[in-house]
């Protein structure tokens, strides 16, 4: 056998490997699936608890409403663990199958490595974005909360980077627009 098929048989297995990568996203998938069930769960424990006293009836319901958005933030990342499992397993494990045989529905087909870099930068947006919004929460959940300086400062960085974010994420555009829709608009012009 000549080096150079031994190199390729090497290189070529060597994308095997990215089987971890799928089997660690989809057993964190699964992971964030249940833990945004035991949110779920626990938003209907502490919402359909009746208050005991005055001082709990002015915020009645909103530590429901965190576990409830805290619930869907952890099912977003389970699909986008999801998403990056299968883009693994058909760019890597199976690139030479058609989309056809693998049989993956229209918005799980990844035809190149940008797509899940894009897909986890905008889930990087998104879970801040719920972070902030449960940071918010917190800090007014009763009517006589006085902000201290670092609840301050973390209500003011939050929005910040999140706003910084997306707009590089905007500027470095992981997955550009195809070429075909830019030639149509021009073949529209001429």
């Amino acid at each position: 056998m000549r080096f150079r098929d031994i190199e390729k048989h090497i290189v070529l297995g060597s994308r095997y490997l990215s089987f971890a990568a799928v089997m660690g996203s989809l057993a964190g998938s699964v992971l964030m699936f249940f833990l945004g069930l035991f949110n779920i769960y626990r938003a209907f424990a502490e919402g359909l608890q009746v208050p005991t006293n005055e001082e709990d009836d002015t915020g009645f319901g909103s530590e429901a409403v965190i576990s409830v958005i805290e619930g869907l933030d952890r099912f977003l990342i389970a699909i986008v663990l999801l998403y990056f499992a299968y883009g693994v397993y058909s760019l890597f494990l199976h690139p030479n199958s058609t989309q056809r045989e693998l049989a993956l529905p229209e918005w799980l087909k990844v035809k190149q490595i940008g797509q899940l870099k894009q897909v986890v930068a905008e889930v990087i947006i998104v879970v801040l974005f719920v972070l902030f919004l449960r940071v918010a929460l917190q800090a007014f959940h009763s009517p006589n909360a006085t902000l201290e300086w670092n609840q301050l400062a973390t209500l003011l960085v939050l929005p910040v980077s999140v706003f910084l974010l997306a707009c590089a994420l905007w500027m470095v555009q992981l997955h550009p627009k195809s070429t075909s829709d830019k030639d149509d608009t021009r073949q529209d012009d001429g």
